[in-house]
């Protein structure tokens, strides 16, 4: 199950109140036993998780501020297709508005792949679409065999 929560914390509050929701959204999403990532309309990475950082080893330092075809995690799918340029569940999802969910295999920055569950879902302001949210978690190596790349 995947919750999002959308808070406005600039109506009607003081300074600190504003700060600690902030800092008690944050603690929760990264507390969370799976990893997040947050895309732009232009694909780059804009929130990276305390999960991310602990599934892929990169660290937010490393991810904030890079488009995520260049990222270093390289997604195949389990045929072994790359899917980060012409086949990105989250370009597709920024694209098109529509929630996804498949297995795929990253890379992580030790080189080896791992198979995770992705869930995408897109961000938006009104009709406009501001860009996407990726969930995933490690599945089990001994259900989703590391395929050869194509």
């Amino acid at each position: 199950m995947y919750v999002l929560i959308l808070v406005d914390i600039s109506v009607g509050r003081g300074k600190s109140m504003d700060i600690e929701m902030v800092d008690l959204l944050r603690k929760m999403v990264d507390e969370a036993p799976f990893g997040m990532y947050v895309l732009d309309g232009e694909r780059k990475i804009i929130f990276w998780s305390q999960g991310a950082e602990h599934i892929t080893g990169y660290s937010r330092e490393e991810m904030v501020g890079k488009h995520c075809f260049n990222g270093g995690l390289d997604h195949i799918d389990s045929t072994g297709l790359h899917l980060c340029h012409d086949f990105c569940p989250m370009m597709a999802t920024i694209f098109d508005g529509q929630s996804r969910e498949q297995p795929v295999f990253l890379k992580n920055k030790a080189g080896k792949r791992v198979p995770v569950l992705v869930h995408t879902e897109p961000l938006f302001s009104g009709d406009k679409a501001l860009g996407a949210i990726e969930y995933f978690r490690v599945l089990p190596e001994s259900e989703y065999p590391i395929p050869k790349e194509r």
